[in-house]
C-alpha cells in the first residue's frame, strides 16, 4: 500500500459560552421621555431610537432579555415599545398593556421563556414577561413598519453584534407624559463546538494534488488500540482540486469537544477518492483554547481535566461582600443639588486599597426627589478617573421620595481607587434633593481581566 504522510496543525476556537459563565449585558443609558406635550412630537419619545450597540457579544443567540428600567406612566396601555436588532428582526415588546393603572419606577424584563404575559387591564408591576401585544399598528417613521414579531424567538441562533435599537412611541400623545429610564440587553450564547482544522497532505513525501478524501475520528488517546473506539465522528470531507496539499475545513463534532480530557483526532486519506483509505500516524492532538467554566473547577493544573489557569479571565474579587451604605444625616434636614454641571453626590465617597486590574461591576441604589416636576438626571459612577456609562433618571412629580437603581460597568487599574457617585441634571430646571429619610448603598464586584 502506498505510503501516506499527513502533517498538520489543528486547532479548537473556544466556546463563547460554557456553563456556569455570566450572560453578557449591554446598557443604554438614554432617557426616552414622552413630553407633557406629546402630541407636538406626534407622541415619540425625545429620543426615537435609543440605540445600543453590541460590540463582543455572542455570533450565537442562544437566549436574550430586555430590560426596561424605571418606567412611568399614568396611563401605561399608551405605551409601544419596538425593538429592532441588527439584521432587521422587529419584535413589539408591549403595546395595550397595563390599562389606565399607573406606573412609577417600575422595571420589566422581556425573555420569550417567561411563564407570565401582561394583561389589558392589569397593573404592571416589576417582573419578567413574555412580549404582549393587544393590537398592532405601525409606529410613526423612522420606525420601520409592520408587521411586527411577536416573540424574542426570532433572535435565536442570530449574531447579537451590531446596532440594536429602541423605539417608544405614545400612541394617545398623552398629555400627562411619562418616561422609560434606560433598558439593556442580556445575552446567553450557544456553545461553540465548531473548529477550523488546517493540514497539508503528502504522498511519500510529494505533496497531493487533485482529489482526496479525508476521514475525521475523535478519539482520547493519542496511540490506536484494540478498545480504542472513537469518542465521536467519523466525519468524512471530499476535497477536489488539491494544490501543495494544502486543504482547511471546518469540523464539528458537537458537545463531545467540551469532555473535561485530552483529545487526539485521527485521520484517514484516501488519495484518489475509491483507492481505499490509509490511517495517518500519529494522531493529532488538539489545542484546546481554554474555557473559564473548566478552568474554574480544575483541582490542579496537571490533572486531566484541568484547563490551565495562563490567559482565564473573569474571576471575581469582592471590593465589598456588604452594601456600603451612606444616609444622608445632614443636620438641616435637606441637601439640594443643582447639577447643571456634574456634580458629587456627598456622602458615597469610597476609598479601596486592593482592586484588581479588569473591570468594576456596580450595584447600586438611590432615594431622592426634586423640587420641581418633569425634571431629569444623569448618574454616573466613578473610580479613580474612569466614569462608567450613565444611568438616566426622570421625575414626573415634586417633591415625592422616589427610589431608583442600577448596574454600571467600569474598567479599573490594579490598586487604590477613590469611588464615588456623580449627578447632572439632564432634563427640565429642578435640583436634587435628599433629606435624613433618603440613602445610598452600592456595592462593586471587581472582575479581573
Amino acid at each position: 500500500m502506498t505510503r501516506v504522510v499527513l502533517t498538520a496543525l489543528g486547532l479548537l476556537a473556544a466556546c463563547a459560552v460554557a456553563p456556569g459563565v455570566r450572560a453578557q449585558t449591554f446598557f443604554g443609558a438614554d432617557q426616552m421621555i414622552i413630553p407633557i406635550n406629546a402630541a407636538a412630537t406626534g407622541g415619540r419619545a425625545g429620543v426615537y431610537p435609543s440605540t445600543i450597540n453590541v460590540s463582543g457579544g455572542p455570533a450565537k443567540i442562544q437566549d436574550i432579555t430586555v430590560t426596561l428600567t424605571n418606567m412611568q406612566h399614568l396611563a401605561p396601555s399608551d405605551f409601544n415599545v419596538l425593538l429592532v436588532g441588527p439584521q432587521g428582526q422587529k419584535v413589539l415588546l408591549m403595546r395595550g398593556c397595563g390599562g389606565n393603572q399607573g406606573i412609577t419606577l417600575t422595571t420589566v424584563n422581556f425573555n420569550q421563556n417567561a411563564a407570565a404575559s401582561l394583561t389589558s387591564g392589569g397593573k404592571i408591576l416589576p417582573g419578567t414577561y413574555k412580549p404582549t401585544q393587544f393590537g398592532a399598528v405601525p409606529l410613526p417613521p423612522p420606525a420601520p413598519g409592520t408587521p411586527y414579531d411577536t416573540s424574542l424567538g426570532v433572535f435565536t441562533g442570530t449574531n447579537a453584534n451590531g446596532n440594536w435599537s429602541l423605539y417608544v412611541w405614545d400612541s394617545n400623545n398623552d398629555a400627562a407624559g411619562g418616561a422609560i429610564n434606560g433598558w439593556q440587553l442580556s445575552f446567553t450564547g450557544a456553545t461553540q463546538t465548531s473548529f477550523t482544522y488546517q493540514g497539508v497532505l503528502e504522498k511519500n513525501a510529494t505533496p497531493v494534488s487533485g482529489d482526496a478524501n479525508v476521514r475525521f475520528t475523535l478519539h482520547g488517546g493519542a496511540v490506536s488500540s484494540i478498545v480504542d473506539q472513537p469518542l465521536a465522528g467519523p466525519i468524512v470531507k471530499s476535497f477536489t482540486g488539491l494544490e501543495g496539499g494544502v486543504f482547511t475545513t471546518d469540523l464539528d463534532f458537537g458537545s463531545t469537544v467540551l469532555n473535561p480530557q485530552e483529545l487526539w483526532l485521527g485521520l484517514e486519506v484516501e488519495s484518489p477518492p475509491g483507492s481505499g483509505y490509509a490511517a495517518i500516524s500519529p494522531r493529532t492532538r488538539l489545542a484546546i483554547v481554554p474555557i473559564a467554566g473548566r478552568a474554574l473547577s480544575a483541582d490542579k493544573a496537571t490533572t486531566a481535566d484541568a484547563a490551565p489557569w495562563a490567559g482565564i479571565s473573569g474571576v471575581p474579587v469582592a471590593i465589598a461582600n456588604t452594601p456600603r451604605v451612606f444616609s444622608f444625616v445632614n443636620s438641616s434636614a435637606n441637601n439640594s443639588i443643582n447639577p447643571v454641571s456634574e456634580s458629587q453626590l456627598p456622602y458615597t465617597v469610597l476609598s479601596a486599597s486592593d482592586f484588581q486590574a479588569g473591570i468594576a461591576v456596580v450595584d447600586f441604589s438611590i432615594s431622592g426627589f426634586t423640587n420641581i416636576a418633569q425634571t431629569g438626571f444623569q448618574f454616573r459612577f466613578r473610580i479613580g478617573n474612569t466614569y462608567s456609562s450613565p444611568v438616566n433618571f426622570f421625575f414626573n412629580q415634586a417633591n415625592v421620595h422616589q427610589s431608583f437603581s442600577g448596574k454600571l460597568v467600569i474598567p479599573v487599574s490594579a490598586g487604590s481607587q477613590a469611588c464615588s457617585l456623580w449627578v447632572t441634571r439632564t432634563f427640565g430646571s429642578g435640583s436634587f434633593q435628599v433629606d435624613t429619610g433618603d440613602s445610598v448603598t452600592y456595592t462593586i464586584l471587581n472582575l479581573r481581566q
